[in-house]
């Protein structure tokens, strides 16, 4: 009897020592297919195209009084501008300019082209040299 007890044991422990491999290899593989099955839903996510917005003349006025109130901002960022302005301000500068510099950070808007700024209804500073 003490035998067969003993023969069981060695048999569940070769038992538990190969489903460690087995479930190592299963959380492994279903991590994997997790982590492929995440980025490509956000694959999916980030080539879905919004529609490009056209401002009017008309609708410049209300698009201005929207970004000063800080209630939209424009799609350029810090890292891609080309333009600042401020949300209180009527100037657009370039991002080496004095004036440029002195702007609080929470009040900065962004433009990637004088178009852009000056559809917003911003006009160039007279004080930053390249505008």
């Amino acid at each position: 009897m003490g035998q067969s007890i003993q023969d069981m044991s060695e048999k569940l422990k070769a038992l538990i020592e190969n489903d460690v491999y087995f479930y190592t290899v299963l959380i492994v593989a279903v991590s994997v297919l997790s982590f492929g099955l995440g980025r490509l839903s956000m694959q999916e996510v980030m080539t879905h195209h919004q529609p490009e917005v056209v401002l009017t003349s008309q609708s410049a006025a209300a698009v201005v009084s929207d970004i000063q109130k800080g209630d939209i901002s424009l799609p350029a960022s810090a890292e891609t501008a080309k333009l600042v302005a401020s949300k209180k301000g009527t100037k657009y500068h370039l991002l080496t300019c004095p004036g440029a510099k002195q702007m609080n950070e929470d009040n900065k808007i962004y433009f990637n082209s004088v178009d852009e700024a000056k559809a917003a209804g911003y006009t160039a500073a007279a004080n930053c040299k390249g505008l």
